[in-house]
């Protein structure tokens, strides 16, 4: 998914079909911060909170872990989204 919130339009260097995995898929958000709602938001999180929403969570790494977890990244293995805790 890619959000364009601070108007940079474009990616430096960035090739959708040898950069995105054969298997990837590439969904688009164009707009501005002002057009989000803060309270849909909230209410996403709150739902996440109260377990309405299951979010598929691979792994959660640490802070002191961040070169980890942007390795297993870059190695394709996670299954899911990948969370550096702060």
């Amino acid at each position: 998914m890619t959000g364009i919130l601070g108007n940079e339009w474009t990616m430096k260097e960035f090739t959708p079909m040898g950069d995105i995995p054969s298997l990837g898929r590439l969904t688009v958000y164009m707009g501005e911060s002002k057009n989000l709602s803060k309270e849909l938001l909230q209410e996403f999180i709150d739902d996440v909170e109260n377990g309405n929403i299951k979010l598929n969570v691979d792994r959660i790494f640490q802070l002191s872990e961040v070169a980890e977890a942007h390795q297993y990244m870059e190695d394709n293995k996670a299954k899911g989204k990948i969370i550096v805790r702060i």
